[in-house]
């Protein structure tokens, strides 16, 4: 809704800068009402995670305090795996830092097994389910510093996909005693579509874990590489192509920058019910490596 209005209003825009530069203009761009957007998650071997907050309007100002004020702490959250049903309790984890969280206990992803979400906000009902599927590991995996970059460089992994099944992909990376969390590559989400049934070589470039801070002019000249000393872990997922299509476009959103000219998207969700987000099937693999010459 935000990106539509946004592209009726910018013509108006333009016509008015090029008829006159004498008139102060002030167009009030109506805001959309909010929106729960609903993140959440099931790994093979670990309980559900899931964060709630509200949609803000385009130009909103985006920092850590708009976040925490989005948050949703109100919500009944359950998760189902056909046979248990459990409430999910509220958590603060640093990891993903400043979200509250609802977070399981009781009942962990199994490969296989399909699970249900169930938030009830008010008189709101969303749902969704999600299949946890095989995982898939790296045949390999090194590290490579680049021309001229003398420790920096990036991370290079081989992987061989199963020919029999379209299949999908999401890569994470940590580094030991520098990240607090697993961070989603940049270009993260990818399909089998150019490489079904073959080995493969990708390379990962380092994430950036908030865009809300500001670095320092040395961090910022390691802006995707990792460094000569680095432990690094990687996290390959393998999921359904519901959660596919939801990271596909919301990282092409993201790397948009918000820009105003670009063409505007339809984020797809497998939520039902009127919220935006999704509810992703994690099949985990890890590897650990540490970054030399």
């Amino acid at each position: 809704m935000k990106y539509k209005t946004l592209f009726l209003i910018l013509p108006v825009l333009f016509a008015i800068a090029m008829s006159s530069c004498e008139k102060d203009i002030v167009i009030d761009i109506p805001k959309p009402d909010p929106k729960y957007v609903i993140e959440g998650w099931i790994e093979n071997g670990k309980p559900a995670i899931v964060i709630i907050t509200k949609s803000a309007p385009y130009f909103d100002p985006i920092d850590s305090a708009t976040l925490a004020n989005s948050l949703v702490m109100g919500a009944t959250v359950k998760v189902s795996d056909g046979i248990s049903t459990e409430t999910l309790a509220l958590g603060l984890n640093p990891e993903y830092y400043p979200y509250i969280m609802y977070v399981g206990s009781t009942i962990t992803g199994q490969v296989g097994k399909t699970y249900t979400l169930s938030v009830t906000i008010d008189t709101n009902v969303f749902t969704a389910s999600t299949t946890i599927l095989n995982p898939v590991s790296f045949d390999s995996a090194w590290f490579k510093v680049e021309p001229n970059k003398d420790t920096l460089g990036y991370m290079w992994a081989n992987c061989t996909d199963n020919g029999a099944t379209e299949d999908f992909y999401r890569v994470f990376t940590k580094r030991k005693g520098k990240d607090i969390g697993f961070v989603p590559m940049y270009g993260s989400t990818w399909s089998d579509k150019y490489f079904n049934g073959q080995q493969f070589t990708i390379s990962i470039y380092r994430g950036e874990a908030s865009f809300l801070v500001d670095f320092s002019d040395s961090e910022k000249d390691e802006f995707t590489y990792f460094k000569v000393g680095d432990t690094i872990i990687t996290k390959l997922t393998h999921f359904e192509e519901a959660v596919y299509n939801f990271w596909s476009a919301a990282e092409s959103e993201i790397f948009s920058g918000g820009n105003p000219f670009s063409t505007p998207a339809v984020i797809p969700t497998n939520i039902q019910g009127g919220a935006l987000g999704v509810w992703s099937g994690y099949a985990s693999t890890y590897d650990t490596i540490v970054a030399t010459y």
